[in-house]
């Protein structure tokens, strides 16, 4: 076999086929047809191509990994989330490198600039913290991808869930269960996705007639301390409280559960919740969290592809893809009783 300086996007141009598919044929990933891929393996070994990820990006002056910032990479949403991304991408020839930012906008900054200065090949933003980023995402000249967050003039790809849906949808649930008073704990509210499940959740407010005052909006962040320390604060004061709460995520609402299991206040009995990401450990038997689904699976994998679209062409159309919510209904909801601490310490 003779040595040839061949890269990825020759093979992929000799044949007239994309990068993508010279990287799932060499990788054996499904998506090739067998003709394809016999064609690609040969010309391959006839030219002595090899398929070493590092050196191919070096050759074009960026080394071919893409780097993905979460916000806390503890979170099952965005563990799961990053695997689903992550296995797509290698499999097209691509290596991930992951940033934890644990929801700090400064460190957020600082990994972005990362990613021009050690020539990755793209970017993949899950859950970016503040829109002000929108500028500095415009100055770099790599292909981006936002995850689970979008902003009102971002030009390019991103995919997401439907957030007022899916607000509007957990709110509506609670509310066709009886209870008349809905509180809400959100995360920071400059992050697009919170913003959007409030406004759903107070569309149902607004729809039905249904009372709230500001102290029903609990702010923080989404951090599982956040609930529990949020969940100690109500319980002070439980009879004057919302019946049942929309959370803006499963990790939060694990918090608030552990501190309301700590004091004796019964899920569903006293208080109904729903929150949003239907997290592994959510449909557990101690657990069973009545949950939005975000579809992390799907989310992912558009994720990957956007950004492969983008790597194999970067003039190619932006897109913007939005999940569809799923309500899933378990057993931190019930209906509301006017007696619910009739039998308990709160009565």
């Amino acid at each position: 076999m003779k040595e040839n300086k061949y890269t990825i996007s020759d093979v992929a141009n000799h044949l007239g086929v994309s990068r993508s598919t010279v990287s799932k044929a060499i990788n054996n990933a499904p998506g090739v047809s067998p003709e394809v891929r016999k064609k690609i393996l040969t010309f391959v070994e006839e030219v002595g191509y090899s398929p070493n990820t590092l050196a191919r990006g070096l050759s074009k002056g960026r080394i071919n990994i893409i780097a993905l910032i979460v916000g806390d990479a503890r979170n099952p949403f965005y563990s799961d989330l990053s695997f689903y991304i992550q296995k797509a991408l290698n499999e097209n020839g691509y290596m991930v490198m992951v940033f934890n930012t644990e929801y700090e906008e400064k460190r957020e900054v600082e990994f972005i600039n990362l990613t021009e200065r050690f020539n990755f090949a793209g970017l993949i933003l899950i859950s970016a913290q503040s829109s002000d980023l929108k500028n500095v995402l415009k100055e770099l000249k790599v292909p981006v991808v936002l995850v689970n967050r979008t902003f009102d003039d971002f030009n390019g790809d991103a995919v997401f869930l439907d957030n007022f849906q899916g607000g509007y949808m957990a709110a509506m649930h609670l509310m066709e269960l009886g209870h008349k008073r809905i509180g809400f704990v959100a995360g920071h509210i400059t992050s697009s996705s919170v913003k959007q499940r409030l406004n759903g959740y107070l569309q149902v407010l607004k729809n039905y007639y249904l009372p709230h005052s500001e102290n029903d909006i609990r702010m923080g962040d989404l951090k599982m301390e956040t609930g529990y320390n949020i969940a100690k604060d109500i319980i002070k004061d439980l009879k004057n409280q919302p019946s049942a709460f929309v959370l803006a995520n499963d990790i939060t609402a694990l918090g608030f559960m552990q501190c309301c299991k700590e004091n004796d206040v019964n899920i569903p009995e006293m208080i109904s919740i729903v929150s949003f990401d239907d997290i592994v450990y959510a449909s557990l038997k101690d657990i069973e969290l009545t949950t939005v689904s975000q579809h992390v699976q799907e989310m992912g994998e558009q994720a990957a592809r956007l950004m492969l679209k983008k790597l194999d062409d970067s003039s190619s159309k932006s897109e913007i893809i939005v999940i569809e919510p799923n309500l899933i209904i378990r057993n931190t909801t019930g209906p509301f009783k006017s007696d619910r601490f009739a039998n308990s310490k709160f009565r």
